[in-house]
């Protein structure tokens, strides 16, 4: 990926990845596409601040469960920021961080529609709005968007991503009650699921 005059354009792809699936890669590969992004980082949270966590796989299993599902894709790669800092998750702390990684780059923060609705209750919210672009992911029949805060914000972009039936918490479910998981996932992961015995129940 040779670098142009233009400024280099990087997605800032968090979540829990508990554990990470095709609906993850998938619809990061078509946001990648549709805006032109030249690389996209996920970054595994620690410990969310606004959900529960289950503690069902480690920040550094989670870390080895996406590295293994973004192998050879030139376009992917995983950031341990978060994992390695000792607060909590906030978005603010790992934007200002990858402006200083990155100081030259344009940066999005790619969410889901959910999370965008509840952006007002994000720790120093209104900065995250005027630091970053933020890509929202609409799910054929999700929730509607939030007016109030869509007039907060110039940078505000959508994209309708295609339905994937696949969520972490079946494929959780899946493991526990002994079902196959065979093409929600990378068969890395499901390799590495095993290996460490994640998400078995008892």
């Amino acid at each position: 990926m040779a670098k142009s005059d233009k400024p280099f354009k990087t997605g800032i792809y968090g979540g829990t990845f508990n554990p990470v699936h095709y609906g993850h890669l998938v619809n990061a590969e078509y946001v990648r596409e549709s805006f032109g992004l030249d690389r996209i980082i996920f970054i595994p949270a620690k410990k969310p601040v606004h959900k529960e966590m289950i503690k069902y796989a480690s920040p550094e299993d989670r870390i080895a469960m996406v590295s293994s599902a973004v192998k050879g894709n030139e376009y992917f790669t995983v950031s341990d920021i978060e994992v390695s800092r000792e607060s909590d998750s906030y978005t603010i702390y790992t934007i200002e961080a990858m402006e200083k990684l990155y100081p030259d780059d344009e940066l999005f923060l790619i969410i889901g529609s959910d999370s965008f609705n509840e952006l007002d209750t994000w720790k120093s919210y209104r900065e995250i709005i005027d630091k970053v672009a933020i890509i929202v992911m609409l799910r054929p029949g999700s929730i509607s968007l939030r007016p109030d805060i869509l007039k907060l914000g110039r940078k505000f972009f959508l994209h309708e991503n295609p339905l994937i039936g696949i969520s972490s918490s079946d494929i959780r479910e899946r493991i526990g009650a002994g079902n196959s998981v065979r093409y929600l996932t990378p068969d890395s992961v499901i390799d590495y699921i095993y290996s460490k015995g994640l998400y078995k129940v008892g």
